[in-house]
């Protein structure tokens, strides 16, 4: 009842003040909103390792999951820049549940390429028939086994290159490492990363190029389940590069680093035990212009969730920018959690979105009611941010899984990198057919 009357009190002064209160939702961007789909998915732009969002030569490409009630289906639709009008929305492919929505690329030719589909299963692979058209694709391809949660990105020479969750029946789940060559089929390359216990594990492995399309970064939440502790997970958060295409890793000290690694072996940028109450969640990965990563994440205890955006400083250390303190005013009691990500356009500057919420009182924090999409902006390299908000609050449903055009090879960055959100609920079920607002959100100006 209290968080209630907060909101009913904010939604006034809002609507009294309007622009002129800094800490109500922006109006700057509002109007430049576009509904992508009314048929959202309980995951419909999840998740934060795979890149949905491709602009090129003109056009801007946009796919997510949307759940009708014939089954879960792979869309996508294309923005023409010049006329700021969208194409209809068509259908990819079909994905086995909840988790099966699609990571996006683009060669330098301007083929549209995309993984969609598992959850703990093959990847289905589709190519675009036409250079920078969404409209038709060729047959699908699959490969793998048992994997989830696809990175993708193209290699200055056209090889495609995916991370991926990979799970095993009877040992330490693994990130496995796949690529493909122009013209080949794709083929599993090394484990990455492994749990050091069996049970469950997750990854949130994304991927950035550096600015010479050679040095792949890869920044990760480890998330692991001991047998002892069963319901209090250990997560880890960190960081590996490879300047040779995948084959050899090193941490961010240049220290060459044993694969798979674990958390005992990669840098380990902050990490935290569940029965601490300390559990921590990871945004996807970006490079500025000088090649230094960001590795944005979160902390979340009993009774706060506070995040950070993570640099390196040399002999393995890492610098952490608090961004709570820069939460609009009128939220700065919020708690920021890291379910999105960091991203550099043109302009050179970093871009953080995130969710914003309460925590629960049943402890809840993935999909609960009062998450709220927050975005940071920065026009100083990443030392300080302007946080926008852009809804007024709900009671009733989360503004979540903001997910962040970056570069993947050979998209074409704007100025501020436009976004893609879900309004509306998590489900209950991975088989939920639900009717998510999907939502396209530009840079801003």
């Amino acid at each position: 009842m209290k968080r209630f009357k907060y909101w009913v009190i904010l939604s006034g002064l809002c609507l009294f003040f309007g622009a002129f209160f800094v800490g109500c939702p922006a109006r700057r961007g509002v109007d430049n909103r576009f509904l992508l789909s009314s048929e959202g998915s309980g995951r419909a732009t999840a998740y934060l390792e795979s890149p949905k969002i491709v602009s090129f030569q003109g056009k801007t490409h946009v796919a997510w999951l949307d759940s009708p009630t014939e089954g879960f289906r792979i869309r996508i639709r294309t923005l023409d820049q010049s006329s700021g009008e969208w194409s209809k929305a068509w259908t990819i492919g079909e994905a086995q549940d909840n988790h099966g929505g699609p990571a996006l690329t683009i060669d330098a030719e301007g083929y549209l390429h995309i993984l969609f589909y598992s959850h703990h299963h093959p990847f289905r692979y589709r190519r675009s028939v036409r250079p920078n058209d969404a409209s038709e694709w060729l047959p699908f391809e699959e490969f793998g086994v048992n994997l989830t949660y696809p990175a993708l990105v193209c290699a200055k020479d056209g090889t495609l290159i995916t991370v991926a969750r990979r799970s095993f029946d009877e040992r330490p789940w693994e990130l496995e490492m796949w690529s493909k060559a122009p013209g080949k089929s794709w083929s599993r390359q090394r484990s990455l990363l492994r749990s050091r216990h069996g049970i469950y594990s997750q990854f949130a492995a994304s991927l950035a190029w550096g600015p010479n399309h050679k040095t792949l970064h890869l920044g990760a939440r480890i998330y692991e389940m001991p047998t002892d502790e069963a319901l209090a997970p250990l997560t880890t958060v960190g960081y590996l590069r490879s300047s040779d295409g995948g084959v050899t890793w090193e941490g961010s000290d240049g220290r060459l680093v044993d694969l798979p690694a674990t958390p005992e072996t990669f840098d380990s940028i902050a990490s935290g035990r569940g029965k601490e109450s300390r559990i921590l969640n990871a945004g996807s990965i970006g490079v500025d212009g000088e090649g230094r990563p960001f590795v944005p994440y979160s902390i979340r205890t009993q009774d706060t969730s506070q995040a950070y955006l993570a640099t390196p400083i040399g002999d393995g250390k890492w610098r952490h920018v608090h961004l709570n303190p820069f939460l609009p005013l009128g939220y700065r009691e919020w708690d920021v959690f890291m379910h999105g990500g960091v991203s550099f356009g043109s302009s050179g500057q970093p871009v953080v979105a995130a969710t914003m919420m309460h925590i629960a009182v049943d402890g809840v924090d993935w999909g609960e009611v009062t998450t709220e999409l927050v975005r940071f902006r920065s026009q100083d390299g990443g030392e300080t941010f302007v946080g926008e908000a852009f809804a007024l609050p709900s009671a009733d449903e989360p503004r979540w899984m903001p997910n962040l055009e970056r570069p993947t090879g050979f998209n074409e960055m704007p100025p501020e990198p436009a976004l893609i959100y879900t309004d509306g609920v998590r489900g209950e079920a991975l088989g939920d057919q639900l009717s998510n607002r999907v939502w396209w959100l530009p840079g801003g100006e």
